[in-house]
């Protein structure tokens, strides 16, 4: 009977080890539990921080855009000052530079000219790419690459 006695005594003690074993456990989770809370409130409180500057920098934006838009700008104005005349003078003359050849007519300086330009003076001429090709010693497939690019 003594046996059992001590053998219960025994169990006794290792129950309220156990116990206070599991009360310091429960406690450790309490207490990081605890400091999660305190860090999703701090990051709830960085976000919302974050949201209201961001709403009054978008306010402030949008401010800026109404008084933009109530102040013509000097574009609206200049444009509104041009004419269809205007207009069609304007294509008219980069219509006429575009089709305009700068290029001396003179034989002496066709020498001077690039390959590209000689190509380009001997076509309006009416050569065709054969006889380009003979007259600037070059090859009729590098004359009609020439003639390909400068399309």
């Amino acid at each position: 009977m003594i046996i059992f006695t001590v053998i219960n005594f025994v169990l006794i003690l290792l129950v309220i080890l156990f116990v206070i074993i599991l009360y310091i456990k429960l406690s450790n989770v309490q207490q990081l539990e605890q400091e999660y809370r305190s860090l999703i409130k701090e990051a709830e409180e960085s976000i919302s921080g974050y949201i209201l500057e961001l709403k009054e920098e978008n306010d402030r934006f949008l401010s800026k855009i109404t008084k933009e838009e109530e102040t013509p700008s000097v574009f609206d104005t200049k444009e509104g000052n041009l004419t269809g005349l205007d207009i069609s003078e304007l294509l008219a003359q980069n219509d006429s530079h575009d089709k305009k050849v700068d290029l001396p007519r003179h034989n002496d300086s066709f020498g001077e000219l690039e390959l590209k330009d000689q190509v380009k003076v001997l076509e309006e001429k009416g050569y065709t790419f054969d006889e380009i090709a003979k007259k600037l010693n070059k090859g009729k497939t590098e004359i009609e690459l020439l003639m390909k690019f400068r399309q």
